[in-house]
This record gives structure tokens, C-alpha cells and sequence, in this order.
């Protein structure tokens, strides 16, 4: 195993492959680089930077999608297939309002200097969407009535985000009031100094990571000798490289809301750690709805780029996506270590790899993870704490008055992200189904080993780990309260 090889300078991810050349998820999504973008000066202003990072990273795929539709003739479904990616895109957007709105907008104070210096230059890739959507209506003479129907529905579903983007960014980062006349001049210094809303964002870096670097085309069975940037990639590669992204830089905030929740608990602020915890249960359902996304590719257009095959004589050279997976997301697995799977044997094992795989998962990162204190491990010792013997004893009827209510709503909380964890296992496995069937995807486990951690079936063929790789609930006691509860 070797360090996978560095593109532009990339900072190292922590992984061990099998040939530093092979294709990667941590270079193929640019997930150290990634990683850099996000310069807060506080928790919260980590969250108003990636939720604009978020949006931006998306405006970019639905841009794509509008110059790849207008460039049809109308005659194949592909205009259709994008405009209804931008449908769902939309839809999409919908639950990141709310989101927004309720973490945001309604719990972040946000600072007055924040507003005035991020007020300039506000999102241009939106105002490029609005304007090429609408050509849509003007594009094709004789549209199709699915075509007719697209653009319509597209249109319509822009409308309506539109008014909720525009009234997002006045109430984050509309610049103050104005001042008397005597205090213009000098706030109009101050602002000077402070970043545009391009260089808080450090959109020109993060516009350019979608690059899709691979391994270089190599002979069938031969490692290769070094990375590929294709000069281009299409709509449909863009959309599977940012939802990737946009997976990470919400990933990152998880882990940061779940690492500030931990000391809470640990000092018996009950209240201010369920918040924290709220906070992970509302982006957890936004990605659970992201994961859909991938599936409005169509499953051989996913293939198109999934794996490329150059015949040159006698001779076949390949490159694309294999052995990169998913799986390799050292954030995801990251959020399990200290969501309670530090404790499980059997992923602690997994963690640790195998000789046949062409990556060694556990990261230095993640090592020092495993010798950190868990969420499950901070909530059972809050509930020692406060001298409560049994979890049992922490619920009671809303007509009788709880000395633990803090602890029950807090329960309840960590009972709702427990659910969306496996609501985003099941979802995630159910949409790979969707794309390849039954087939290995871009890496190297296959759709019956995610089965098998969602605990929908046993992988039967192609196993890599002998023993069963369910993953436990993080809270399984607090599960196992409600079966007791009323019973005795």
C-alpha cells in the first residue's frame, strides 16, 4: 500500500492504496482540496458558508444542464432528462430553504460586519440561470408535448425558488440599514476592507474542482502510471461529481455540530446539546433527499462515464471510476466512529481493511477518532450524571410533570437521527439499485453489501468480509426503551 499520488497539490486524505495512480474518491471529488474552502470565523458562520457553497456548487450543475438542453434540436429525450434533473434540483432546494430558514435565519445571530461584506456581487451563476431558462419557452418551434410539459414545469418550479433564494439572501446578507450621513462615508471604508461575497465563498476554487480526475488510460490489468483530466466533462459527470461535494461540505458541518454537542453534554447543558443535535436531524433529512439526485441520470448514461474503454491496435486500454467508491469518504466514516460505532467490533474490523481491497480505509484522522468520546458514551454518562438508573425512567405521559424533560427531548432527538442515518443507508442503496442493478458500482464491495449494512439482506456473492456487516442502530438502548415502555 502507498499514499495515492497528489493532483495540483491537493492535501493528503490519510488513505493507503493499492497504486498511487488508481482512480480515487478523495481525488476524483477533490475532498481535501474540498475541505479548504470553508474559512469561518465562527461555528455558525460555518453553516451560512456552506449552505451558500451548497447552492453555488449546484448552480454550476444546472447551469451545465440549461447550455447541454438548449444545445439540443429537440428530438432525443435529453432536454427532457435535464429539465426534470432541474425539477427535482428544485424540490431539492425546497427542504434546503427550509433548512435554511430554521437554522439559520431563526437561531444564527449573525454579525452586522458579515452582512455588509458579503452584499456585493451575490451569486452571478444565478442570474446567468434565470436568464438562459428564459430561452427555454423560445428554443424549439414544434417541442414534444413531454418537452412542452418539461419546460413548463421547470420554468415554474425556478419561480418559485427564486422569491425564497431572494428573501434567504436579504435576511443573511443584506447589507444594514442606512447609517446618518455623518457615519456613511466611514462604514463605506470599513466594507472596503472586508471580502466580496466571491472571495468569502472562494467561488473561483470551488467552481473548479469538478475536474473528474481519473487514472490514466491504461492496458487491461496493468496499474496506471498517472492521473487524467479530461478536457471536458459532461452534464451528467458535473451532477455526479458535485452532489458528492455538496454531500462533503454538509458532512463537515455534521461532524462540527456533533464534536460541539459532545462537551455540552459532558457539562450538563442539556438544552444548548439538543440543539446541536436538532441541527444534525435537519441536514440529515436534506440528505436523504440528496441522494435521489444521482438517479436522474439515465442508468447508460452513468455507464458513458463509469467506465471508458480505447481500443488501439490489439490492444484495449481503460480508465473511468473503478476502484473509487463512496465508501472511501474518511468524513462519512468519520460521523460513524463518533456517532457510537467506535464501540462495534465488527466495523472497527472493517476499518481495518483487507489485503484483497485496493484501499486501506482507516485514516490517521479516524484513528484518533476511535479514542475520542462518542455521542452514545456523552449521553449515557449526562443521564449517570443527573442519577437516573434507567432510560426508562427519563419518559413520561405529557399530563405528568418530568423532572428529565431536558433528557427526554434530548433522547427523543437522538432517536430522530438514528432513524435518518438509516433512512440515508436505505435510501443511498435503494438509488444505486436504481443505476446498476445488481452490479458492482465504481468500487469494489457491490449493492449487496450496502443491503447488508442497511440490514435488507445478506451479501451472498462476491463477499470480502466473512463476518455479517449489519451496522447497529448508534442508540440501540434508547430503542429498545420503547419496546419496554407501557409493558410492565
Amino acid at each position: 500500500m502507498e499514499k495515492p499520488a497528489a493532483w495540483n497539490n491537493d492535501p493528503e486524505c490519510g488513505h493507503a492504496v493499492a497504486s498511487a495512480y488508481q482512480t480515487h474518491y478523495c481525488t476524483y471529488i477533490r475532498v481535501p482540496r474540498l475541505l479548504t474552502l470553508q474559512q469561518p470565523q465562527s461555528p455558525d458562520e460555518l453553516i451560512l458558508i456552506v449552505a451558500l457553497q451548497w447552492y453555488e456548487l449546484w448552480f454550476k450543475v444546472l447551469l451545465a444542464d440549461l447550455h447541454a438542453a438548449l444545445n439540443e434540436d429537440g428530438s432525443t429525450f435529453e432536454p427532457v432528462k435535464l429539465l426534470r434533473r432541474g425539477v427535482a434540483l428544485y424540490k431539492l432546494f425546497a427542504l434546503h430553504a427550509d433548512l435554511c430558514e430554521s437554522i439559520i435565519v431563526r437561531e444564527l445571530a449573525l454579525k452586522k460586519s458579515l452582512r455588509d461584506a458579503n452584499a456585493r456581487g451575490v451569486s452571478q451563476q444565478f442570474a446567468q440561470i434565470a436568464a438562459l431558462s428564459a430561452q427555454l419557452a423560445r428554443r424549439w418551434q414544434k417541442p414534444s408535448a413531454e418537452l412542452a410539459d418539461a419546460v413548463r414545469d421547470y420554468r415554474a418550479h425556478l419561480d418559485a425558488f427564486r422569491a425564497r433564494y431572494a428573501k434567504f439572501l436579504s435576511a443573511t446578507l443584506k447589507p444594514s440599514p442606512p447609517a446618518p450621513l455623518s457615519r456613511r462615508k466611514e462604514r463605506r471604508q470599513a466594507r472596503g476592507n472586508l471580502p466580496s461575497y466571491v472571495e468569502w465563498l472562494r467561488l473561483d476554487e470551488l467552481l473548479a474542482l469538478q475536474d473528474g480526475i481519473k487514472s490514466a488510460l491504461r492496458e487491461e490489468g496493468k496499474e496506471s502510471q498517472g492521473f487524467w483530466a479530461p478536457e471536458q466533462i459532461g452534464a451528467d459527470e458535473n451532477m455526479f461529481i458535485v452532489v458528492h461535494q455538496c454531500f462533503e461540505v454538509w458532512f463537515r458541518v455534521l461532524l462540527d455540530c456533533i464534536e460541539r454537542a459532545i462537551p455540552l453534554l459532558q457539562r450538563g447543558e442539556i438544552r444548548a446539546a439538543t440543539r446541536g443535535v436538532r441541527r444534525v436531524v435537519q441536514i440529515q433529512r436534506l440528505l436523504v433527499q440528496q441522494i435521489q439526485i444521482p438517479a436522474t441520470m439515465l442508468p447508460l448514461d452513468f455507464m458513458r462515464f463509469r467506465e471508458q474503454r480505447v481500443e488501439r491496435g490489439n490492444q484495449v486500454f481503460v480508465t473511468g471510476l473503478s476502484p473509487a467508491s463512496g465508501t472511501e469518504s474518511y468524513q462519512f466514516r468519520e460521523i460513524e466512529i463518533v456517532s457510537g460505532l467506535r464501540d462495534d467490533a465488527v466495523f472497527q474490523k472493517y476499518l481495518q481493511g483487507k489485503d484483497i481491497l485496493p484501499i486501506r480505509l482507516l485514516t490517521p484522522r479516524q484513528t484518533e477518532r476511535l479514542k475520542q468520546t462518542t455521542l452514545p458514551e456523552a449521553f449515557r454518562a449526562a443521564v449517570q450524571a443527573r442519577g437516573v438508573e434507567k432510560l426508562d425512567a427519563l419518559f413520561t405521559p405529557a399530563n405528568v410533570a418530568n423532572p428529565n424533560a431536558d433528557l427526554a427531548e434530548l433522547a427523543d432527538t437522538l432517536l430522530e437521527y438514528d432513524e435518518f442515518f438509516r433512512y440515508w443507508r436505505i435510501a443511498h442503496v435503494t438509488m444505486v439499485e436504481k443505476m446498476i442493478g445488481g452490479k458492482s458500482g465504481t468500487g469494489f464491495l457491490g449493492p449487496e453489501y450496502l443491503m447488508e449494512t442497511a440490514g435488507i439482506k445478506i451479501q451472498e456473492k462476491n463477499r470480502v468480509f466473512e463476518e455479517r456487516q449489519v451496522r447497529p442502530r448508534f442508540f440501540e438502548d434508547l430503542w429498545r426503551v420503547r419496546t419496554r415502555l407501557g409493558t410492565y
